[in-house]
């Protein structure tokens, strides 16, 4: 509620006494600072000083009434109360009375003293900005007679116009000061207020700025706080800073009101922040501890997952039949949504125990179906290594038997095996008796290299031996099916060899020794006695180009190859013949062992186990928050107070010269020295014509003393 204050101007001391002398009378008012007077006589001036007497410390002060009906609460922390001044003017210095018995001369300086303090008074009315206007100076004539009188009534209208310059000049300095302590009053609460306001202000952009930078979307408005202030136009002095006291109180409620609205959306911002970076931090770690969990989980199922396998491979290399089927877990987790904060983290926590028991258990499982795997391969094995060990035996009996056989059947199909032999026929005169003789032939079977021994033989001792060396040369070739295609291609005759055992004692000592081919184409001979060694070169060969086809283990026919004749007393021819034979054997079919059992590849079925892992938590709302920035509205400004007004006129006193001479009294004229107020002049009309009337008396009486003396 509004106050409603209300401010009277009270007024004590002296009342301004303003009187007109005149035919009808003298008018009093009391509501004035205009000042005049004119010439008065004893009794107007003793009827002022008895107004005066009744009317003394006269001051105006401003003061607030305490007749208020309602009065508004305004509560703040710091409460304006409104300051006073006092526009109270020191009483003026301006004498009522210059004395009795003063002479004009006494009067006049009276005069011109007091009316010195007024214009001093004044000038300092005016350096206070008192419109201070003069009005017309007055011109005062006394005698002996009207000189106390006279100058009573004059300084008696110069302390009143004294008085109300120094009313004025103080009312002037008590308004400027309420003026200038009402706007400083303003300027400070306004600076203060405004400091405390953009201080809240500043605090609540930051958190503004600080709640946006974590997402929450703030609305910011303005309000404008109104108070309703009082209307400062026309105040002046006590009611102005009553006033002003009033508006700083509402504007520093306004602003503590805005203040306390600022800092509270601040706190409120700040907390809500807090619990929205809180939310955000335990959905982060929800999330974070979700990541890590599934991570590791994923890794341990990863790598029992890949032992598994590698020895699922290991045991399929190993020859079992291994399947792979996958197990998928579903444990029952919480269903996150519209989780938050610390319930968030415990549901979470929930389900990863839930995760974790799964894996463990996944791969418990998998470690399981690896270790039994091992197991069965590693037994599959030892079966597989025994029957390969008695397979590797059986096959290698088998192969060497089968090797032999086809070794023995490569040979036997292609087989060049044969044996050669040579024989010396000899058709000799003597093959019996004192003169028997002898000749036979051996063979390297290998080479093909012969030697033909022949004995010489006297009749009395066999005197020596003959050795005719050779080759004979052929080809054997396979024909694939075991039989042989044999060609005897040609014989070489080395050498003839003789040598002497003892003297021919025989008559005939005509030896000779001849060889001869096929052909009879001679192919060596030599002559001698028998009774010396010796050694003869032949390096002759002789075509033969017999060939044969003979089966295995058939013989060649005996085909010759040398026609031998050794000449003296008994001649003894021979042939030298040849054959070869097949020998060849056809190899007998292997019996084979029989193959051991194979062992059986087992079966096995292993499984990948995979965990569903929990849904991730859902991020936190975000927030929507709305706050004030409050204004406060200024207060009004203060009118300068409009200058105080007071007139004040002077007087010329005029010194008359003495008169010796007795005059008549004449009839007074009307006065017009007496202040005029502008006030109701009839006012008291009854009184006023008594003091007329005395004022009439006193001047004859004056008149009349004045007439005695100069008698």
């Amino acid at each position: 509620m509004q106050n409603s204050k209300t401010y009277k101007l009270y007024k004590s001391g002296k009342l301004w006494v303003v009187g007109a002398v005149a035919v009808a009378g003298v008018v009093v008012s009391a509501n004035t600072t205009q000042v005049s007077a004119d010439t008065v006589s004893n009794a107007d001036a003793q009827a002022v000083k008895t107004s005066d007497a009744t009317q003394n410390d006269k001051q105006v002060q401003l003061t607030a009434s305490s007749t208020d009906t309602t009065t508004d609460k305004v509560t703040t922390t710091d409460t304006t109360k409104s300051a006073t001044v006092s526009s109270t003017a020191e009483k003026s210095t301006v004498p009522t009375t210059a004395g009795t018995s003063v002479t004009q001369d006494q009067a006049k300086d009276a005069v011109d003293k007091a009316q010195d303090t007024v214009k001093d008074d004044a000038k300092t009315a005016s350096d206070a900005g008192v419109d201070v206007t003069t009005g017309k100076t007055t011109d005062v004539t006394i005698n002996d007679d009207n000189a106390s009188s006279k100058t009573n009534e004059v300084l008696s209208d110069l302390n009143k116009q004294d008085q109300a310059v120094k009313d004025a000049t103080a009312k002037q300095q008590a308004n400027d000061k309420a003026y200038q302590t009402a706007i400083t009053e303003q300027t400070d609460a306004t600076k203060q207020g405004q400091a405390d306001l953009d201080n809240a202000t500043s605090d609540l952009d930051k958190q503004v700025d600080t709640s946006e930078k974590a997402g929450i979307t703030v609305n910011v408005e303005v309000a404008q706080s109104s108070s309703e202030y009082k209307n400062l136009s026309g105040l002046e002095g006590q009611d102005l800073l009553d006033a002003m006291a009033y508006n700083i109180n509402l504007y520093k409620q306004g602003i503590a009101d805005g203040v306390a609205s600022e800092k509270a959306d601040t706190e409120t911002l700040a907390k809500l922040t807090a619990e929205y970076q809180q939310k955000q931090a335990d959905y982060a770690k929800a999330n974070a501890d979700r990541d890590e969990a599934v991570e590791k989980g994923q890794s341990d199922l990863n790598n029992a997952t890949s032992d598994l396998d590698k020895q699922v491979e290991t045991s399929k290399n190993a020859g079992l039949d291994v399947s792979v089927e996958v197990s998928k877990v579903s444990p029952k987790y919480k269903d996150l949504t519209g989780f938050e904060g610390q319930d968030l983290l415990d549901a979470m926590a929930y389900n990863l125990d839930l995760y974790n028991k799964a894996v463990a258990s996944g791969v418990a499982s998998e470690k399981a179906d690896t270790e039994a795997l091992v197991k069965l391969t590693a037994e599959y094995q030892k079966q597989v290594a025994d029957y390969e060990a008695q397979k590797a035996a059986v096959d290698k009996a088998n192969a060497d038997k089968k090797a032999a056989y086809e070794k023995a059947l490569e040979d036997y199909m292609n087989g060049t095996n044969h044996t050669t032999s040579m024989t010396a026929q000899t058709q000799t005169d003597a093959s019996s008796g004192q003169y028997q003789t002898f000749m036979n032939a051996t063979v390297d079977q290998t080479k093909g290299e012969f030697t033909l021994e022949h004995d010489m033989n006297d009749g009395v001792h066999i005197i020596g031996h003959g050795v005719l060396k050779g080759k004979v040369n052929w080809k054997i070739v396979s024909n694939g099916d075991g039989t042989e295609t044999v060609t005897i291609s040609s014989i070489e005759l080395y050498s003839y060899t003789y040598t002497n055992a003892y003297q021919n004692q025989a008559v005939n000592q005509n030896i000779n020794f001849h060889v001869y081919d096929n052909e009879d184409n001679e192919l060596f001979s030599v002559y001698h006695d028998g009774n010396t060694t010796f050694s003869k070169t032949i390096n002759k060969t002789a075509q033969i180009n017999k060939t044969f086809k003979i089966s295995p283990n058939e013989t060649s026919p005996l085909t010759q190859v040398l026609i031998v004749d050794d000449n003296w007393i008994w001649n003894t021819h021979g042939q030298v013949s040849t054959q070869i034979k097949n020998t060849n054997v056809t190899p007998k079919t292997p019996i084979y062992e029989q193959d051991p059992v194979k062992p059986t590849a087992p079966k096995a079925t292993v499984h990948h186990v995979q965990v569903l892992a929990p849904e991730k938590g859902q991020a936190p709302a975000v927030p929507v928050a709305s706050v004030k920035k409050v204004t406060v509205a200024d207060m009004p400004n203060a009118d300068k107070p409009q200058p105080q007004k007071v007139e004040v006129h002077y007087y010329n006193i005029k010194k008359t010269p003495k008169v010796e001479k007795t005059e008549t009294p004449k009839a007074v004229e009307t006065a017009s020295i007496l202040p005029h107020t502008n006030a109701n002049e009839s006012h008291g009309g009854v009184l006023l014509s008594a003091m007329a009337g005395l004022a009439s008396l006193g001047l004859a009486f004056g008149i009349s003393k004045k007439g005695k003396k100069q008698n």
